[in-house]
């Protein structure tokens, strides 16, 4: 399915907004290891202090075992407090940024369980699950650790520098003066390399697109000996998420050594200056300071080193959740009102007034649709492919919204009913039903978990599905795989259909069940749909064209180009409805003609 164009944008503050309310939960955590981090990073940089002491008092010859084993003891002290505090620090750290991708995740989860139909039909799933993983884990790793490694880093640079200060005002600020070109060119590299890095995403996001996409036709691309030409679509896909790649690790590798560059200019400033200072002979700076100032040094590089690395994985994050922040902001357009009309014991009785609908503006499914079907009635719904069918019964369950006329559950617009109370009353089954990863027995109790094993058995038996569950190696505890890959066809609508009957719903939909399965099951389905009505078990509204169906109805509604041109039963609309006439037995000849072979129409 295409994807949509988006012009979903965010600014950075826009951005870090939405990410800093989402940590929330989370901040009593980053509190904590924020203030173990300004404690830790003293500590861990007090040792080249220590080497220009010992180092002074040796040039004056004061220095005596017990001062040596003084300083020695501090020197070891301070970098395992430091040490202690960094790991308790971390393991902090990362506990806030695992429960922030749980948080996450659940919450994107949540998001694409309660869109619309339309919205999962207009975005592969290959897409939202890049998303939901790799995005979430690049946005965490860098959010949480980047930020935390920059801040930690920021906190370093600031301590360090201070110490270099303060053991010479002139040698300390030789020598930060080079550090700030390098936080000129981060800057202007930040701005340059956030386009480049959205585009790695969004090429990323297409490849686990089309893998999933390809891979679940895996038999159809096979079935047609098409796999060199989608290799060449995959090729071309890889391609373009190498080319982008490139390009940003072209521009990180010229940006990275410009930056190491300043840093090192540091390293010269501080020998050349200190050393000078020492040859003349100056009181305020000592062989001892210029000592501490080369240990020191490592400490005022790295972070510059790491704040451009950091900057540069920032930039990742921030095109990551740019791309989750873009689905967490998508509303959801069919939700239950603010204040639901509670519905009452469902009898059944649907009405539709006046309904018009369209997947596109300005092309119309169904045009001003107006009928009623009383509690406990059997109603067929048959016309041509295209007109409109499996689309007048997604509208009863919200699946999506009318845009003009009502819709009416026993008298009440099923736009303010709670849409869990809707859809509870509801049963649907369609063409293609998807069964879950698990055993029988899990996918039955779907829709009804708590259901009884007697509840279980009655409702497979009322599918003809008991006699066919009993007979698989395991019965109900069978595994049937992903989307029941392990059983027929047939097998897997019987299924869909018991799990239907097992919630015991007033208002059963069924969407040509029986279409693309085996004879001997379709015969099945159909003996089980008319035993339900036989025994007024609640409404029932089949789509259908099979012609004994279409004459055991009671009542038929006939759409053309999405209008509903015929109402009664076969006899009557055989007599009043040409175009129900027309079609019925151009399915009779189809039926006769090709009796093995049962495909049906989408609606």
């Amino acid at each position: 399915m295409a994807q949509q164009d988006t012009t979903y944008q965010l600014s950075s503050s826009q951005l870090w907004t939405r990410i800093w309310t989402r940590l929330q939960p989370c901040r009593g955590k980053l509190i904590l290891s924020t203030a173990l981090l300004v404690l830790a990073v003293p500590f861990v940089n007090f040792h080249p202090l220590v080497w220009g002491f010992v180092a002074d008092h040796l040039v004056e010859q004061t220095l005596t075992p017990r001062l040596l084993g003084m300083w020695l003891t501090i020197m070891l002290v301070t970098y395992l407090i430091g040490l202690a505090l960094g790991a308790f620090q971390s393991y902090i750290l990362e506990k806030a940024g695992q429960a922030f991708v749980r948080d996450i995740r659940i919450e994107l989860f949540s998001k694409f369980q309660h869109q619309t139909l339309a919205y999962h039909h207009d975005h592969s799933s290959g897409e939202l699950v890049t998303r939901m993983t790799s995005d979430v884990d690049a946005m965490e790793q860098s959010v949480l650790q980047g930020v935390t490694t920059l801040f930690e880093e920021v906190v370093t640079f600031i301590v360090v520098a201070a110490m270099v200060l303060w053991l010479s005002p002139v040698v300390g600020a030789a020598s930060i003066l080079p550090l700030a070109f390098a936080f000129i060119f981060i800057q202007k590299y930040n701005r340059k390399v956030k386009s480049v890095y959205e585009g790695v995403r969004k090429r990323l996001g297409n490849i686990g697109s089309f893998l999933q996409d390809r891979l679940a036709g895996i038999q159809v691309t096979q079935s047609f000996a098409r796999e060199e030409a989608e290799k060449e679509k995959f090729e071309e896909k890889a391609e373009g998420f190498y080319e982008s790649s490139v390009t940003a690790s072209r521009l990180r590798n010229t940006y990275f050594p410009v930056v190491s560059t300043f840093g090192f200019l540091n390293n010269l400033v501080m020998l050349g200056v200190g050393a000078w200072l020492i040859l003349k002979g100056s009181e305020w700076f000592t062989l001892g300071a210029l000592i501490a100032y080369r240990g020191f040094w490592w400490r005022l590089q790295s972070p510059i080193r790491t704040i451009a690395q950091t900057s540069d994985i920032l930039q990742r994050a921030r095109a990551a959740a740019s791309r989750i922040m873009e689905l967490l902001d998508e509303p959801v357009r069919i939700e239950s009102p603010e204040k639901p009309t509670e519905l009452p014991v469902v009898n059944g009785a649907v009405d539709f007034d006046r309904v018009t609908f369209s997947y596109i503006p300005g092309k119309t499914i169904l045009s001003d649709v107006t009928f009623s079907v009383a509690a406990g009635e059997f109603v067929a719904v048959a016309g041509g492919s295209g007109s409109g069918k499996s689309t007048l019964l997604n509208l009863i369950p919200r699946f999506y919204d009318a845009v003009d006329g009502r819709i009416l559950i026993d008298g009440n617009h099923v736009k303010a009913l709670e849409l869990s109370s809707l859809r509870n009353s509801i049963g649907y089954v369609g063409q293609e039903n998807y069964l879950f990863s698990g055993t029988v027995d899990q996918n039955l109790r779907y829709g009804k978990p708590e259901a009884s094993e007697e509840e279980i058995f009655e409702a497979a038996s009322a599918a003809n599905a008991h006699e066919f569950i009993e007979s698989l190696p395991q019965g109900y505890q069978t595994e049937v795989g992903q989307n029941g890959v392990k059983l027929s066809g047939g097998q897997r609508q019987r299924l869909s259909l018991a799990r239907a009957f097992l919630t015991q719903p007033q208002i059963l939909l069924l969407d040509e069940p029986t279409a693309s399965v085996e004879p001997e099951s379709e015969s099945l389905i159909h003996e089980a749909i008319l035993k339900r009505t036989r025994e007024g078990e609640g409404t029932t509204i089949l789509v259908t064209h099979r012609v004994d169906l279409l004459q055991q109805a009671p009542r038929i509604l006939f759409l053309e180009d999405g209008e509903l041109v015929g109402d009664g039963n076969h006899a009557a609309l055989t007599l009043a409805c040409p175009e129900y006439n027309e079609a019925y037995h151009r399915w009779e000849v189809e039926e006769s003609d090709t009796p093995a072979q049962r495909v049906g129409e989408a609606g």
